[in-house]
Protein backbone atom coordinates (compact mmCIF):
# COMPACT_ATOMS: atom_id res chain seq x y z
CA UNK A 1 0.00 0.00 0.00
CA UNK A 2 1.17 3.54 -0.77
CA UNK A 3 0.93 4.77 2.81
CA UNK A 4 2.39 1.71 4.56
CA UNK A 5 5.77 1.69 6.33
CA UNK A 6 7.87 -1.45 5.77
CA UNK A 7 10.18 -3.12 8.28
CA UNK A 8 13.17 -1.77 6.35
CA UNK A 9 11.77 1.77 6.57
CA UNK A 10 11.30 1.39 10.34
CA UNK A 11 15.00 0.43 10.65
CA UNK A 12 15.97 3.46 8.55
CA UNK A 13 13.73 5.67 10.70
CA UNK A 14 15.51 4.53 13.87
CA UNK A 15 18.90 5.10 12.24
CA UNK A 16 17.93 8.61 11.18
CA UNK A 17 16.62 9.38 14.69
CA UNK A 18 20.02 8.46 16.14
CA UNK A 19 21.86 10.55 13.56
CA UNK A 20 19.55 13.50 14.18
CA UNK A 21 20.09 13.29 17.93
CA UNK A 22 23.88 13.35 17.72
CA UNK A 23 23.76 16.22 15.24
CA UNK A 24 21.48 18.06 17.61
CA UNK A 25 23.93 17.75 20.50
CA UNK A 26 26.62 19.71 18.63
CA UNK A 27 24.20 22.04 16.86
CA UNK A 28 22.99 21.98 13.27
CA UNK A 29 23.79 25.00 11.13
CA UNK A 30 21.84 25.97 8.02
CA UNK A 31 23.91 27.60 5.28
CA UNK A 32 22.61 29.25 2.11
CA UNK A 33 24.87 29.62 -0.93
CA UNK A 34 23.85 31.90 -3.79
CA UNK A 35 26.31 31.53 -6.68
CA UNK A 36 25.47 31.35 -10.39
CA UNK A 37 28.56 29.37 -11.49
CA UNK A 38 28.28 25.65 -10.76
CA UNK A 39 32.02 25.08 -10.25
CA UNK A 40 32.23 27.85 -7.65
CA UNK A 41 28.97 26.70 -6.05
CA UNK A 42 30.25 23.13 -5.72
CA UNK A 43 33.56 24.38 -4.29
CA UNK A 44 31.74 26.40 -1.62
CA UNK A 45 29.55 23.40 -0.73
CA UNK A 46 32.67 21.29 -0.26
CA UNK A 47 34.35 23.93 1.93
CA UNK A 48 31.27 24.22 4.16
CA UNK A 49 31.21 20.43 4.55
CA UNK A 50 34.89 20.51 5.54
CA UNK A 51 34.10 23.05 8.25
CA UNK A 52 30.96 21.26 9.48
CA UNK A 53 29.98 17.89 8.04
CA UNK A 54 26.57 18.14 9.73
CA UNK A 55 25.63 21.50 8.23
CA UNK A 56 22.45 21.67 6.16
CA UNK A 57 23.33 23.39 2.89
CA UNK A 58 20.97 25.11 0.46
CA UNK A 59 22.73 26.05 -2.79
CA UNK A 60 21.11 28.05 -5.57
CA UNK A 61 22.01 29.76 -8.81
CA UNK A 62 19.04 32.14 -8.77
CA UNK A 63 17.92 34.66 -6.19
CA UNK A 64 14.21 33.76 -6.33
CA UNK A 65 14.77 30.19 -5.14
CA UNK A 66 17.28 31.40 -2.54
CA UNK A 67 14.86 33.98 -1.17
CA UNK A 68 12.09 31.38 -0.89
CA UNK A 69 14.41 29.08 1.08
CA UNK A 70 15.48 31.93 3.37
CA UNK A 71 11.84 32.69 4.16
CA UNK A 72 11.03 29.05 4.88
CA UNK A 73 14.13 28.19 6.91
CA UNK A 74 16.27 29.89 9.58
CA UNK A 75 19.59 30.42 7.84
CA UNK A 76 22.71 30.88 9.99
CA UNK A 77 25.09 32.06 7.24
CA UNK A 78 24.73 33.44 3.71
CA UNK A 79 27.40 33.15 1.02
CA UNK A 80 26.37 35.48 -1.80
CA UNK A 81 27.93 36.21 -5.17
CA UNK A 82 27.38 39.81 -6.28
CA UNK A 83 26.99 39.09 -9.99
CA UNK A 84 24.34 36.44 -10.60
CA UNK A 85 23.47 37.44 -14.17
CA UNK A 86 26.75 38.25 -15.95
CA UNK A 87 24.92 38.56 -19.26
CA UNK A 88 23.33 41.75 -17.92
CA UNK A 89 25.66 44.73 -17.98
CA UNK A 90 26.21 46.19 -14.50
CA UNK A 91 24.37 43.34 -12.78
CA UNK A 92 24.57 43.41 -8.98
CA UNK A 93 21.55 41.24 -8.20
CA UNK A 94 23.43 39.44 -5.43
CA UNK A 95 23.81 42.75 -3.59
CA UNK A 96 20.09 43.39 -4.03
CA UNK A 97 19.39 39.95 -2.55
CA UNK A 98 21.59 40.72 0.47
CA UNK A 99 19.84 44.05 1.03
CA UNK A 100 16.43 42.35 0.89
CA UNK A 101 17.59 39.72 3.42
CA UNK A 102 18.57 42.49 5.83
CA UNK A 103 14.97 43.76 5.85
CA UNK A 104 13.83 40.48 7.49
CA UNK A 105 13.89 40.85 11.27
CA UNK A 106 15.50 37.53 12.12
CA UNK A 107 18.32 38.17 9.62
CA UNK A 108 19.26 41.62 10.92
CA UNK A 109 22.57 40.33 12.29
CA UNK A 110 23.01 37.04 10.42
CA UNK A 111 26.47 36.89 8.80
CA UNK A 112 26.54 37.52 5.04
CA UNK A 113 29.79 36.76 3.22
CA UNK A 114 29.99 38.58 -0.10
CA UNK A 115 31.89 37.00 -2.99
CA UNK A 116 32.91 39.58 -5.56
CA UNK A 117 35.17 40.05 -8.56
CA UNK A 118 34.64 43.82 -8.36
CA UNK A 119 37.75 45.83 -7.48
CA UNK A 120 36.15 48.12 -4.89
CA UNK A 121 33.85 46.31 -2.46
CA UNK A 122 33.50 49.39 -0.25
CA UNK A 123 30.76 50.96 -2.31
CA UNK A 124 27.83 52.40 -0.34
CA UNK A 125 25.39 49.71 -1.43
CA UNK A 126 27.66 47.01 0.01
CA UNK A 127 28.38 48.87 3.22
CA UNK A 128 24.65 49.32 3.83
CA UNK A 129 24.23 45.54 3.98
CA UNK A 130 26.70 45.27 6.91
CA UNK A 131 28.40 42.21 5.45
CA UNK A 132 30.49 39.94 7.64
CA UNK A 133 33.32 39.94 5.10
CA UNK A 134 34.12 40.48 1.43
CA UNK A 135 36.04 37.79 -0.42
CA UNK A 136 37.49 38.68 -3.79
CA UNK A 137 37.30 36.23 -6.69
CA UNK A 138 39.03 34.04 -7.56
CA UNK A 139 38.91 33.21 -3.88
CA UNK A 140 41.57 31.59 -1.74
CA UNK A 141 40.17 28.29 -0.47
CA UNK A 142 41.82 28.44 2.94
CA UNK A 143 40.73 32.04 3.51
CA UNK A 144 37.15 31.10 2.68
CA UNK A 145 37.31 28.12 5.02
CA UNK A 146 38.56 30.23 7.93
CA UNK A 147 35.96 32.93 7.28
CA UNK A 148 33.12 30.41 7.18
CA UNK A 149 34.37 28.77 10.38
CA UNK A 150 34.35 32.13 12.17
CA UNK A 151 30.95 33.18 10.83
CA UNK A 152 29.29 29.89 11.75
CA UNK A 153 29.66 30.68 15.44
CA UNK A 154 26.54 32.84 15.08
CA UNK A 155 23.08 31.24 15.37
CA UNK A 156 19.96 32.78 13.85
CA UNK A 157 16.92 32.86 16.16
CA UNK A 158 14.20 30.64 14.70
CA UNK A 159 10.48 31.10 14.39
CA UNK A 160 9.67 29.12 17.51
CA UNK A 161 10.75 32.15 19.56
CA UNK A 162 7.81 34.10 18.14
CA UNK A 163 4.34 34.60 19.59
CA UNK A 164 0.95 34.32 17.93
CA UNK A 165 -2.17 36.32 18.86
CA UNK A 166 -5.58 34.68 19.21
CA UNK A 167 -8.98 36.31 19.70
CA UNK A 168 -10.53 34.47 22.67
CA UNK A 169 -13.89 35.56 24.08
CA UNK A 170 -13.43 39.10 22.82
CA UNK A 171 -9.92 39.40 24.23
CA UNK A 172 -6.51 39.22 22.57
CA UNK A 173 -4.42 36.35 23.91
CA UNK A 174 -0.71 36.19 23.05
CA UNK A 175 0.71 32.66 23.05
CA UNK A 176 4.34 31.61 22.46
CA UNK A 177 4.39 29.38 19.38
CA UNK A 178 6.74 26.99 21.20
CA UNK A 179 4.09 26.32 23.91
CA UNK A 180 1.39 25.05 21.55
CA UNK A 181 1.18 21.25 21.80
CA UNK A 182 -1.53 20.49 19.26
CA UNK A 183 -4.56 21.95 17.50
CA UNK A 184 -7.76 20.15 16.48
CA UNK A 185 -10.55 21.26 14.19
CA UNK A 186 -14.11 20.34 15.17
CA UNK A 187 -17.34 21.80 13.85
CA UNK A 188 -15.69 24.93 12.40
CA UNK A 189 -13.83 25.56 15.67
CA UNK A 190 -10.14 25.18 16.47
CA UNK A 191 -9.39 23.65 19.86
CA UNK A 192 -5.89 24.71 20.89
CA UNK A 193 -3.98 22.87 23.62
CA UNK A 194 -0.91 24.58 25.06
CA UNK A 195 1.48 23.69 27.86
CA UNK A 196 -0.78 25.20 30.52
CA UNK A 197 -4.06 26.12 28.82
CA UNK A 198 -6.81 25.02 26.47
CA UNK A 199 -9.06 27.35 24.49
CA UNK A 200 -11.21 27.50 21.37
CA UNK A 201 -11.30 29.96 18.48
CA UNK A 202 -14.02 30.03 15.81
CA UNK A 203 -14.05 30.25 12.03
CA UNK A 204 -10.50 29.24 11.23
CA UNK A 205 -9.24 26.20 9.30
CA UNK A 206 -6.17 24.07 9.92
CA UNK A 207 -4.74 25.31 6.62
CA UNK A 208 -4.98 28.94 7.69
CA UNK A 209 -3.61 28.09 11.13
CA UNK A 210 -0.53 26.43 9.64
CA UNK A 211 0.11 29.49 7.51
CA UNK A 212 -0.13 31.77 10.53
CA UNK A 213 2.15 29.59 12.63
CA UNK A 214 4.70 29.53 9.79
CA UNK A 215 6.92 27.06 11.66
CA UNK A 216 8.06 23.64 10.45
CA UNK A 217 7.59 22.11 13.90
CA UNK A 218 3.86 22.00 13.13
CA UNK A 219 2.49 19.32 10.79
CA UNK A 220 -0.87 17.74 10.12
CA UNK A 221 -1.12 14.16 11.36
CA UNK A 222 -4.70 13.79 10.12
CA UNK A 223 -7.20 15.92 8.28
CA UNK A 224 -8.27 17.90 11.36
CA UNK A 225 -5.24 17.82 13.65
CA UNK A 226 -2.00 19.81 13.75
CA UNK A 227 0.71 18.60 16.12
CA UNK A 228 3.86 20.33 17.35
CA UNK A 229 6.57 17.73 16.71
CA UNK A 230 8.64 19.08 19.60
CA UNK A 231 6.09 17.54 22.00
CA UNK A 232 5.94 14.10 20.43
CA UNK A 233 7.06 11.50 22.96
CA UNK A 234 6.49 8.37 20.89
CA UNK A 235 4.97 7.36 17.57
CA UNK A 236 3.25 4.00 17.19
CA UNK A 237 3.40 3.71 13.41
CA UNK A 238 1.69 0.29 13.37
CA UNK A 239 -1.45 1.43 15.19
CA UNK A 240 -1.02 5.05 14.03
CA UNK A 241 -0.92 6.69 17.46
CA UNK A 242 1.04 9.74 18.64
CA UNK A 243 1.90 10.01 22.34
CA UNK A 244 2.70 13.47 23.64
CA UNK A 245 4.87 15.14 26.24
CA UNK A 246 2.91 17.51 28.46
CA UNK A 247 -0.46 15.99 27.60
CA UNK A 248 -2.20 12.68 28.26
CA UNK A 249 -4.10 12.97 25.00
CA UNK A 250 -3.26 10.49 22.23
CA UNK A 251 -3.51 11.66 18.63
CA UNK A 252 -4.43 9.53 15.64
CA UNK A 253 -2.37 9.52 12.45
CA UNK A 254 -4.63 9.46 9.40
CA UNK A 255 -4.07 6.51 7.08
CA UNK A 256 -3.78 8.78 4.05
CA UNK A 257 -1.30 11.09 5.79
CA UNK A 258 0.79 8.40 7.48
CA UNK A 259 3.68 8.36 5.04
CA UNK A 260 3.95 12.13 4.61
CA UNK A 261 3.70 12.67 8.38
CA UNK A 262 6.53 10.21 9.08
CA UNK A 263 8.69 11.85 6.42
CA UNK A 264 8.16 15.32 7.88
CA UNK A 265 8.73 14.04 11.40
CA UNK A 266 12.12 12.60 10.39
CA UNK A 267 13.26 15.79 8.68
CA UNK A 268 13.51 17.61 11.98
CA UNK A 269 17.09 18.64 12.56
CA UNK A 270 16.91 21.63 14.91
CA UNK A 271 18.96 21.29 18.10
CA UNK A 272 16.13 21.75 20.57
CA UNK A 273 13.82 19.40 18.66
CA UNK A 274 16.40 16.65 18.67
CA UNK A 275 17.09 17.04 22.39
CA UNK A 276 13.41 16.57 23.19
CA UNK A 277 13.27 13.20 21.41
Amino acid sequence: MADSVTFYEVIQIKKQFREMYYKGVIGVKEILILEDKKAARDALIQIVKEVDANAVIYAFAGEEEAYAAAMKRSIDLFLVDIILHPEIMGDQSGADFAQNIRTIDRYTFTPIIILTSLYDPKMHMYASVHCYRFIEKPFDREKVRQTIQEAMKYHTPDKRDQKIIFHVDGLLQMVPVSEIIYIQSREHMLNITTVDDHFTIPNKSCKVMLEELDCEDFVKCNRGTIVNMSYIKKVDSVNRYIYLRGSKDVLQIGSVMKKSFMQQFLRRSNVEKCRKM
